[in-house]
Protein backbone atom coordinates (compact mmCIF):
# COMPACT_ATOMS: atom_id res chain seq x y z
CA UNK A 1 0.00 0.00 0.00
CA UNK A 2 2.59 2.51 0.59
CA UNK A 3 4.41 1.65 -2.41
CA UNK A 4 1.28 2.60 -4.52
CA UNK A 5 0.84 5.66 -2.31
CA UNK A 6 4.41 6.41 -2.79
CA UNK A 7 3.96 6.07 -6.41
CA UNK A 8 0.66 8.21 -6.58
CA UNK A 9 2.15 11.13 -4.90
CA UNK A 10 5.78 10.56 -7.69
CA UNK A 11 2.62 10.91 -10.17
CA UNK A 12 1.05 13.67 -8.46
CA UNK A 13 3.89 15.67 -8.26
CA UNK A 14 5.39 15.15 -11.82
CA UNK A 15 2.45 16.18 -13.01
CA UNK A 16 1.89 19.56 -11.12
CA UNK A 17 5.08 20.76 -12.23
CA UNK A 18 5.49 23.88 -13.94
CA UNK A 19 8.18 22.24 -15.78
CA UNK A 20 8.48 19.66 -18.46
CA UNK A 21 9.65 16.56 -16.45
CA UNK A 22 10.81 13.98 -18.07
CA UNK A 23 11.91 10.56 -15.61
CA UNK A 24 15.25 8.41 -16.94
CA UNK A 25 16.33 4.92 -16.08
CA UNK A 26 19.54 4.02 -16.42
CA UNK A 27 19.80 3.16 -19.80
CA UNK A 28 19.04 6.21 -21.17
CA UNK A 29 15.12 5.22 -21.48
CA UNK A 30 12.05 7.42 -20.82
CA UNK A 31 9.74 6.03 -17.89
CA UNK A 32 7.84 8.92 -17.59
CA UNK A 33 7.01 12.29 -18.80
CA UNK A 34 4.77 15.01 -17.21
CA UNK A 35 1.85 16.78 -19.68
CA UNK A 36 3.89 20.02 -20.33
CA UNK A 37 6.10 18.14 -22.54
CA UNK A 38 3.61 18.28 -25.29
CA UNK A 39 3.63 21.74 -25.54
CA UNK A 40 7.30 22.27 -25.41
CA UNK A 41 8.46 19.29 -27.59
CA UNK A 42 5.39 18.15 -29.14
CA UNK A 43 5.27 14.94 -28.17
CA UNK A 44 1.87 13.47 -25.85
CA UNK A 45 3.19 12.47 -22.92
CA UNK A 46 2.63 8.61 -23.61
CA UNK A 47 4.32 8.33 -26.43
CA UNK A 48 7.72 9.08 -25.28
CA UNK A 49 7.89 6.32 -22.54
CA UNK A 50 10.27 3.91 -23.39
CA UNK A 51 12.19 6.46 -25.79
CA UNK A 52 15.67 6.72 -25.31
CA UNK A 53 15.81 10.57 -24.29
CA UNK A 54 18.30 11.22 -26.94
CA UNK A 55 15.03 11.59 -29.34
CA UNK A 56 14.60 15.26 -27.63
CA UNK A 57 18.17 15.95 -28.44
CA UNK A 58 19.34 17.33 -31.92
CA UNK A 59 20.83 14.57 -33.90
CA UNK A 60 24.50 16.59 -34.21
CA UNK A 61 24.32 16.50 -30.12
CA UNK A 62 23.28 12.89 -29.35
CA UNK A 63 26.57 10.93 -28.98
CA UNK A 64 27.67 14.10 -26.57
CA UNK A 65 24.54 13.31 -24.30
CA UNK A 66 24.81 9.80 -24.25
CA UNK A 67 28.44 10.00 -23.08
CA UNK A 68 27.31 13.08 -20.27
CA UNK A 69 24.49 11.21 -19.75
CA UNK A 70 26.57 7.97 -18.81
CA UNK A 71 29.13 9.98 -17.00
CA UNK A 72 26.07 11.45 -14.27
CA UNK A 73 24.90 8.00 -13.65
CA UNK A 74 28.33 6.70 -12.44
CA UNK A 75 27.83 10.01 -9.77
CA UNK A 76 24.50 11.70 -9.63
CA UNK A 77 23.51 15.03 -8.34
CA UNK A 78 21.09 17.40 -7.92
CA UNK A 79 22.44 20.10 -10.30
CA UNK A 80 22.08 22.27 -13.48
CA UNK A 81 22.74 20.36 -16.49
CA UNK A 82 25.75 21.33 -19.15
CA UNK A 83 26.32 24.74 -16.35
CA UNK A 84 28.22 27.03 -19.12
CA UNK A 85 26.91 25.52 -21.92
CA UNK A 86 23.93 26.41 -24.14
CA UNK A 87 21.92 23.61 -24.33
CA UNK A 88 19.52 22.89 -27.37
CA UNK A 89 16.24 20.11 -27.37
CA UNK A 90 14.91 18.88 -30.44
CA UNK A 91 10.84 19.08 -31.11
CA UNK A 92 8.90 16.79 -32.92
CA UNK A 93 8.90 18.26 -36.21
CA UNK A 94 13.16 18.46 -36.23
CA UNK A 95 13.24 22.15 -34.73
CA UNK A 96 15.71 22.96 -32.11
CA UNK A 97 15.36 25.66 -29.39
CA UNK A 98 17.31 26.57 -26.31
CA UNK A 99 16.57 24.23 -23.31
CA UNK A 100 17.79 25.08 -19.60
CA UNK A 101 17.83 21.68 -17.65
CA UNK A 102 17.97 20.68 -14.17
CA UNK A 103 18.70 17.27 -13.04
CA UNK A 104 17.95 15.42 -9.74
CA UNK A 105 18.49 11.30 -8.64
CA UNK A 106 15.48 9.91 -7.57
CA UNK A 107 15.32 6.40 -5.92
CA UNK A 108 11.92 4.33 -7.22
CA UNK A 109 11.31 0.96 -5.46
CA UNK A 110 15.24 0.16 -5.50
CA UNK A 111 15.01 1.49 -9.26
CA UNK A 112 18.03 4.54 -9.57
CA UNK A 113 16.20 6.97 -12.20
CA UNK A 114 16.80 10.86 -12.75
CA UNK A 115 14.38 13.15 -12.92
CA UNK A 116 15.21 15.85 -15.92
CA UNK A 117 13.03 19.51 -15.32
CA UNK A 118 13.48 21.55 -18.94
CA UNK A 119 12.45 24.86 -19.26
CA UNK A 120 12.58 26.62 -22.48
CA UNK A 121 15.73 28.81 -22.45
CA UNK A 122 14.93 31.21 -25.63
CA UNK A 123 13.48 34.45 -23.87
CA UNK A 124 16.46 34.44 -20.97
CA UNK A 125 19.37 33.63 -24.01
CA UNK A 126 17.69 36.21 -26.05
CA UNK A 127 17.82 38.81 -22.79
CA UNK A 128 21.96 37.94 -22.46
CA UNK A 129 22.09 38.79 -26.17
CA UNK A 130 20.29 42.23 -26.09
CA UNK A 131 22.69 42.91 -22.99
CA UNK A 132 25.49 41.43 -25.25
CA UNK A 133 24.81 43.20 -28.39
CA UNK A 134 24.27 46.75 -27.01
CA UNK A 135 27.81 46.03 -25.16
CA UNK A 136 29.16 45.59 -28.34
CA UNK A 137 27.81 48.18 -29.98
CA UNK A 138 29.09 50.95 -26.96
CA UNK A 139 32.49 49.24 -27.13
CA UNK A 140 32.48 49.65 -31.03
CA UNK A 141 31.44 53.90 -30.37
CA UNK A 142 34.15 53.86 -27.57
CA UNK A 143 37.03 53.07 -29.18
CA UNK A 144 36.12 55.07 -32.51
CA UNK A 145 34.84 53.62 -35.03
CA UNK A 146 33.11 55.58 -37.59
CA UNK A 147 29.42 56.03 -36.85
CA UNK A 148 28.16 54.13 -40.20
CA UNK A 149 30.50 51.14 -39.54
CA UNK A 150 27.98 51.42 -36.08
CA UNK A 151 24.86 51.38 -37.41
CA UNK A 152 25.81 48.71 -39.97
CA UNK A 153 26.67 46.24 -36.76
CA UNK A 154 23.25 47.01 -35.02
CA UNK A 155 21.37 46.16 -38.24
CA UNK A 156 23.19 42.76 -38.10
CA UNK A 157 23.20 42.19 -34.31
CA UNK A 158 19.17 42.68 -34.69
CA UNK A 159 18.69 40.50 -37.32
CA UNK A 160 20.45 37.94 -35.39
CA UNK A 161 18.28 38.69 -31.80
CA UNK A 162 14.99 37.34 -33.76
CA UNK A 163 16.84 34.87 -36.70
CA UNK A 164 15.42 37.97 -39.27
CA UNK A 165 16.35 37.66 -43.50
CA UNK A 166 17.16 40.86 -43.58
CA UNK A 167 17.28 44.30 -41.56
CA UNK A 168 18.29 48.01 -42.45
CA UNK A 169 18.42 51.18 -40.68
CA UNK A 170 16.88 54.95 -41.70
CA UNK A 171 18.08 57.66 -40.45
CA UNK A 172 17.00 61.41 -40.73
CA UNK A 173 19.60 63.18 -43.04
CA UNK A 174 19.70 66.93 -43.45
CA UNK A 175 19.49 67.28 -47.27
CA UNK A 176 17.99 63.81 -48.10
CA UNK A 177 14.88 63.71 -45.69
CA UNK A 178 15.36 60.30 -44.64
CA UNK A 179 18.31 57.87 -46.32
CA UNK A 180 19.17 53.82 -45.35
CA UNK A 181 22.55 54.17 -43.37
CA UNK A 182 23.10 50.39 -42.69
CA UNK A 183 21.54 47.16 -43.96
CA UNK A 184 22.16 43.46 -43.24
CA UNK A 185 21.20 40.51 -45.06
CA UNK A 186 20.93 38.92 -48.21
CA UNK A 187 21.06 41.70 -50.56
CA UNK A 188 20.28 44.03 -48.07
CA UNK A 189 23.23 45.91 -48.57
CA UNK A 190 22.31 47.36 -52.20
CA UNK A 191 19.94 49.44 -50.01
CA UNK A 192 22.47 51.59 -48.51
CA UNK A 193 21.77 54.92 -49.32
CA UNK A 194 18.64 54.89 -50.48
CA UNK A 195 16.05 57.86 -50.21
CA UNK A 196 12.97 57.68 -48.66
CA UNK A 197 10.14 60.26 -48.28
CA UNK A 198 10.37 62.26 -45.14
CA UNK A 199 6.46 62.42 -44.34
CA UNK A 200 5.00 59.72 -46.48
CA UNK A 201 7.33 56.81 -46.04
CA UNK A 202 6.46 53.91 -43.91
CA UNK A 203 9.37 54.67 -41.74
CA UNK A 204 8.80 58.57 -41.42
CA UNK A 205 5.22 57.32 -40.06
CA UNK A 206 6.92 55.03 -37.81
CA UNK A 207 8.83 57.91 -36.55
CA UNK A 208 5.88 60.03 -36.17
CA UNK A 209 3.93 57.63 -34.68
CA UNK A 210 6.65 56.43 -32.19
CA UNK A 211 4.96 53.22 -32.65
CA UNK A 212 5.86 49.74 -34.34
CA UNK A 213 4.15 49.19 -37.83
CA UNK A 214 3.40 46.47 -39.26
CA UNK A 215 3.76 44.80 -42.56
CA UNK A 216 2.10 41.66 -43.82
CA UNK A 217 4.22 40.98 -47.19
CA UNK A 218 7.45 43.12 -47.59
CA UNK A 219 7.56 41.88 -51.35
CA UNK A 220 4.05 42.72 -52.55
CA UNK A 221 3.06 45.91 -50.14
CA UNK A 222 3.91 49.62 -52.10
CA UNK A 223 4.61 51.45 -49.05
CA UNK A 224 8.32 49.63 -48.44
CA UNK A 225 11.19 50.75 -50.62
CA UNK A 226 10.70 49.26 -54.15
CA UNK A 227 14.74 48.08 -53.41
CA UNK A 228 13.76 46.31 -50.43
CA UNK A 229 10.41 44.54 -52.12
CA UNK A 230 12.94 43.21 -54.39
CA UNK A 231 14.75 41.05 -51.57
CA UNK A 232 11.45 38.59 -51.35
CA UNK A 233 10.76 39.27 -48.05
CA UNK A 234 7.82 38.18 -45.79
CA UNK A 235 6.32 39.49 -42.53
CA UNK A 236 8.00 43.10 -41.71
CA UNK A 237 8.42 45.59 -38.96
CA UNK A 238 9.36 49.25 -38.52
CA UNK A 239 10.40 50.09 -35.18
CA UNK A 240 11.03 53.66 -34.22
CA UNK A 241 14.34 53.39 -32.43
CA UNK A 242 13.56 56.00 -29.14
CA UNK A 243 15.93 57.50 -27.19
CA UNK A 244 15.09 60.03 -24.58
CA UNK A 245 11.89 60.48 -25.83
CA UNK A 246 13.41 61.65 -28.81
CA UNK A 247 13.36 59.08 -32.57
CA UNK A 248 16.86 59.14 -33.47
CA UNK A 249 15.97 56.69 -36.87
CA UNK A 250 14.10 53.84 -37.68
CA UNK A 251 14.82 49.92 -37.35
CA UNK A 252 13.55 47.70 -40.47
CA UNK A 253 13.09 44.02 -40.09
CA UNK A 254 11.99 41.57 -42.35
CA UNK A 255 11.59 37.53 -41.91
CA UNK A 256 11.51 35.22 -45.13
CA UNK A 257 8.59 34.47 -47.07
CA UNK A 258 7.72 31.62 -45.25
CA UNK A 259 7.82 32.82 -42.13
CA UNK A 260 5.04 33.27 -39.29
CA UNK A 261 5.01 37.43 -37.96
CA UNK A 262 7.18 38.38 -35.04
CA UNK A 263 6.06 36.93 -32.28
CA UNK A 264 5.19 39.57 -28.53
CA UNK A 265 8.66 38.30 -27.25
CA UNK A 266 10.28 39.43 -30.21
CA UNK A 267 8.85 42.25 -30.60
CA UNK A 268 9.49 43.41 -27.15
CA UNK A 269 13.17 42.10 -27.33
CA UNK A 270 13.72 44.45 -30.42
CA UNK A 271 12.19 46.98 -28.72
CA UNK A 272 14.22 46.77 -26.10
CA UNK A 273 17.54 45.96 -28.17
CA UNK A 274 16.62 49.31 -30.42
CA UNK A 275 15.91 51.92 -27.45
CA UNK A 276 19.29 50.67 -25.88
CA UNK A 277 21.04 50.94 -29.01
CA UNK A 278 19.86 54.69 -30.20
CA UNK A 279 20.78 55.86 -26.51
CA UNK A 280 24.32 54.56 -26.85
CA UNK A 281 24.21 56.46 -30.89
CA UNK A 282 22.96 59.45 -29.45
CA UNK A 283 25.57 59.69 -27.21
CA UNK A 284 28.23 58.55 -29.77
CA UNK A 285 26.76 61.91 -32.11
CA UNK A 286 26.93 63.64 -29.11
CA UNK A 287 30.41 62.90 -28.42
CA UNK A 288 31.08 63.65 -32.23
CA UNK A 289 29.86 66.84 -31.70
CA UNK A 290 31.87 68.02 -28.54
CA UNK A 291 34.69 66.84 -31.06
CA UNK A 292 34.15 68.78 -33.70
CA UNK A 293 33.59 71.93 -31.15
CA UNK A 294 36.68 71.27 -29.27
CA UNK A 295 38.05 71.32 -32.61
CA UNK A 296 36.55 74.42 -33.84
CA UNK A 297 37.81 76.31 -30.45
CA UNK A 298 41.35 75.12 -31.17
CA UNK A 299 41.02 76.33 -34.70
CA UNK A 300 39.61 79.49 -33.39
CA UNK A 301 42.63 79.60 -30.87
CA UNK A 302 45.12 79.12 -33.54
CA UNK A 303 43.76 81.63 -35.64
CA UNK A 304 43.78 84.19 -33.06
CA UNK A 305 47.66 83.40 -31.59
CA UNK A 306 48.09 83.75 -35.72
CA UNK A 307 46.66 87.08 -36.04
CA UNK A 308 47.43 89.16 -32.54
CA UNK A 309 51.55 87.31 -32.94
CA UNK A 310 52.63 85.92 -35.72
CA UNK A 311 51.33 88.73 -38.18
CA UNK A 312 52.46 91.50 -36.24
CA UNK A 313 55.77 89.99 -35.13
CA UNK A 314 56.46 89.52 -39.26
CA UNK A 315 55.24 93.53 -39.88
CA UNK A 316 57.67 94.90 -37.12
CA UNK A 317 60.68 93.14 -38.84
CA UNK A 318 59.66 94.08 -42.50
CA UNK A 319 59.16 97.60 -40.90
CA UNK A 320 62.77 97.22 -39.61
CA UNK A 321 64.31 96.25 -42.88
CA UNK A 322 62.59 98.90 -44.03
CA UNK A 323 64.46 101.30 -42.01
CA UNK A 324 67.45 99.79 -42.73
CA UNK A 325 66.97 99.76 -46.17
CA UNK A 326 67.61 103.56 -46.50
CA UNK A 327 71.42 102.94 -44.98
CA UNK A 328 71.91 100.36 -47.61
CA UNK A 329 73.71 100.05 -51.13
CA UNK A 330 72.21 99.15 -54.36
CA UNK A 331 72.55 95.57 -53.76
CA UNK A 332 71.96 95.19 -50.24
CA UNK A 333 68.97 97.23 -50.93
CA UNK A 334 67.61 95.12 -53.37
CA UNK A 335 68.04 92.24 -50.88
CA UNK A 336 65.95 93.76 -48.51
CA UNK A 337 63.32 94.80 -50.59
CA UNK A 338 63.46 90.99 -51.96
CA UNK A 339 62.99 89.86 -47.80
CA UNK A 340 59.98 92.06 -47.51
CA UNK A 341 58.47 91.11 -50.53
CA UNK A 342 58.78 87.26 -49.10
CA UNK A 343 57.39 88.43 -45.63
CA UNK A 344 54.44 89.98 -47.23
CA UNK A 345 53.91 86.39 -49.50
CA UNK A 346 54.00 84.92 -45.58
CA UNK A 347 51.48 87.33 -43.81
CA UNK A 348 49.38 86.61 -46.75
CA UNK A 349 49.50 82.64 -46.50
CA UNK A 350 48.89 83.14 -42.83
CA UNK A 351 45.62 85.28 -43.63
CA UNK A 352 44.69 82.87 -45.70
CA UNK A 353 45.35 79.61 -43.45
CA UNK A 354 43.42 82.02 -40.93
CA UNK A 355 40.11 81.93 -43.10
CA UNK A 356 40.53 78.63 -43.32
CA UNK A 357 40.99 77.99 -39.76
CA UNK A 358 37.98 80.24 -39.15
CA UNK A 359 35.84 77.74 -41.34
CA UNK A 360 37.25 75.02 -42.49
CA UNK A 361 33.70 73.55 -44.29
CA UNK A 362 33.66 76.48 -45.99
CA UNK A 363 36.93 76.88 -47.07
CA UNK A 364 36.99 73.12 -48.22
CA UNK A 365 33.71 73.29 -50.46
CA UNK A 366 33.58 74.96 -53.65
CA UNK A 367 33.16 78.69 -52.42
CA UNK A 368 36.40 78.05 -50.34
CA UNK A 369 38.08 76.27 -53.81
CA UNK A 370 36.76 79.98 -55.84
CA UNK A 371 38.34 82.22 -52.61
CA UNK A 372 41.76 80.54 -53.06
CA UNK A 373 41.96 80.09 -56.57
CA UNK A 374 41.18 83.82 -57.05
CA UNK A 375 43.26 85.03 -54.16
CA UNK A 376 45.66 82.95 -55.67
CA UNK A 377 45.66 84.26 -59.37
CA UNK A 378 45.08 88.04 -57.68
CA UNK A 379 48.57 87.89 -56.70
CA UNK A 380 50.35 85.82 -59.57
CA UNK A 381 48.67 88.91 -61.93
CA UNK A 382 49.89 91.60 -59.46
CA UNK A 383 53.03 91.31 -61.33
CA UNK A 384 51.70 92.49 -65.14
CA UNK A 385 49.18 95.09 -63.45
CA UNK A 386 51.70 96.77 -61.23
CA UNK A 387 48.94 96.41 -58.59
CA UNK A 388 46.96 93.53 -56.83
CA UNK A 389 43.38 93.44 -57.61
CA UNK A 390 40.55 93.72 -55.05
CA UNK A 391 38.45 90.77 -54.39
CA UNK A 392 35.12 90.39 -52.65
CA UNK A 393 32.60 87.39 -52.36
CA UNK A 394 28.75 88.32 -51.89
CA UNK A 395 26.05 85.60 -51.27
CA UNK A 396 26.18 82.05 -50.40
CA UNK A 397 29.13 80.81 -52.82
CA UNK A 398 29.38 77.57 -51.27
CA UNK A 399 25.51 76.14 -52.08
CA UNK A 400 25.34 77.99 -55.69
CA UNK A 401 28.53 76.75 -57.28
CA UNK A 402 29.42 73.56 -58.56
CA UNK A 403 33.30 72.02 -59.69
CA UNK A 404 32.37 72.59 -63.08
CA UNK A 405 31.23 76.31 -62.30
CA UNK A 406 34.26 76.92 -60.44
CA UNK A 407 36.36 76.44 -63.15
CA UNK A 408 34.58 78.68 -65.13
CA UNK A 409 34.60 81.62 -62.73
CA UNK A 410 38.44 81.16 -62.39
CA UNK A 411 39.07 81.18 -66.46
CA UNK A 412 36.66 84.06 -66.60
CA UNK A 413 38.73 86.09 -64.24
CA UNK A 414 41.81 84.83 -65.60
CA UNK A 415 40.82 85.77 -68.97
CA UNK A 416 39.64 89.41 -67.69
CA UNK A 417 42.34 90.61 -65.49
CA UNK A 418 45.06 89.50 -69.07
CA UNK A 419 42.80 91.82 -70.61
CA UNK A 420 43.14 94.64 -68.08
CA UNK A 421 46.88 93.85 -67.97
CA UNK A 422 47.59 93.84 -72.16
CA UNK A 423 44.53 97.09 -73.06
CA UNK A 424 43.33 98.63 -69.99
CA UNK A 425 46.22 100.87 -68.42
CA UNK A 426 44.71 100.64 -65.27
CA UNK A 427 45.72 101.26 -61.83
CA UNK A 428 43.25 99.60 -60.36
CA UNK A 429 40.43 96.28 -60.57
CA UNK A 430 37.80 95.20 -58.86
CA UNK A 431 36.25 91.53 -58.75
CA UNK A 432 33.07 90.72 -57.23
CA UNK A 433 32.18 87.12 -57.00
CA UNK A 434 28.40 87.19 -55.91
CA UNK A 435 25.35 84.35 -55.92
CA UNK A 436 21.65 85.13 -55.33
CA UNK A 437 18.53 84.17 -56.40
CA UNK A 438 19.85 80.62 -58.39
CA UNK A 439 22.40 82.91 -60.24
CA UNK A 440 26.19 83.56 -60.05
CA UNK A 441 27.84 87.08 -60.98
CA UNK A 442 31.10 87.70 -61.65
CA UNK A 443 31.82 91.60 -61.94
CA UNK A 444 35.03 92.79 -63.19
CA UNK A 445 35.30 96.11 -63.06
CA UNK A 446 38.72 98.36 -63.99
CA UNK A 447 40.09 102.23 -64.16
CA UNK A 448 42.14 102.36 -67.32
CA UNK A 449 41.10 104.26 -70.46
CA UNK A 450 37.75 101.91 -71.48
CA UNK A 451 37.23 100.46 -74.63
CA UNK A 452 37.40 102.42 -77.78
CA UNK A 453 34.52 103.83 -79.49
CA UNK A 454 33.20 101.17 -82.48
CA UNK A 455 35.36 98.66 -80.78
CA UNK A 456 34.42 94.91 -81.26
CA UNK A 457 34.84 91.99 -79.32
CA UNK A 458 38.45 90.35 -79.51
CA UNK A 459 38.97 86.83 -79.16
CA UNK A 460 39.24 87.02 -75.36
CA UNK A 461 36.02 88.86 -74.97
CA UNK A 462 34.49 86.23 -77.44
CA UNK A 463 35.57 83.38 -75.39
CA UNK A 464 33.70 85.33 -72.38
CA UNK A 465 30.79 85.34 -74.44
CA UNK A 466 30.89 81.95 -75.31
CA UNK A 467 31.31 80.36 -72.04
CA UNK A 468 28.38 82.47 -70.61
CA UNK A 469 26.40 81.33 -73.50
CA UNK A 470 27.22 77.84 -73.13
CA UNK A 471 26.02 77.33 -69.46
CA UNK A 472 22.62 79.56 -70.26
CA UNK A 473 23.30 82.94 -68.90
CA UNK A 474 24.89 86.22 -70.65
CA UNK A 475 27.95 88.34 -70.76
CA UNK A 476 28.11 92.40 -71.06
CA UNK A 477 30.68 95.08 -71.41
CA UNK A 478 30.18 98.58 -70.93
CA UNK A 479 31.83 101.59 -69.58
CA UNK A 480 32.80 102.35 -66.30
CA UNK A 481 32.07 106.25 -65.26
CA UNK A 482 34.08 107.89 -64.74
CA UNK A 483 37.06 105.65 -66.77
CA UNK A 484 37.34 102.15 -66.84
CA UNK A 485 35.45 99.24 -68.35
CA UNK A 486 33.20 97.25 -66.13
CA UNK A 487 32.75 93.40 -67.23
CA UNK A 488 29.38 91.21 -65.74
CA UNK A 489 29.48 88.12 -66.92
CA UNK A 490 26.12 86.49 -65.44
CA UNK A 491 25.51 82.06 -65.62
CA UNK A 492 22.78 79.91 -63.71
CA UNK A 493 24.36 78.46 -60.01
CA UNK A 494 24.95 74.91 -60.62
CA UNK A 495 25.06 74.01 -56.88
CA UNK A 496 22.91 72.41 -53.69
Amino acid sequence: MMNMQRAELFEALLQASPDAVIVVDAEGRIQAASAPIERLFGWPPGDLVGEPVEVLVPRDLRGIHESHRSRYHAHPSARSMGTGLALYGRRRDGSTFPVDVSLAPIELDGTNLVGAFIRDATERRRGEDVLRYVNEISQHLLAGEPTSDTLGLIARRARNLVGAAGSWVVIPSARKGLVVAAADGGGAEHLVGSTLSATESLAARAMAGGEPLWVKDMSADPAVLPAGRLLGLGPGMYLPMLANEAVEGVLVMGRASDDDPFEPAEVQALEVFASAASIVLSLGQAREELEVLRLVSEHERIARDLHDTVIQRLFAVGMSLQGLRRLAEAVVADRIDEAVDAIDQVIREIRQTIFELNDPALAAGAGGVVRRELSELAESSAQQLGFRPRLAFRGDIDRALSGDLVAHVIAVVREGLSNVARHAQASSVDIVVSADDGTVELTLADDGRGLPEGRTAGQGLGNLRSRAEELGGEFRVSTRRPRGTVLEWKVPATGG
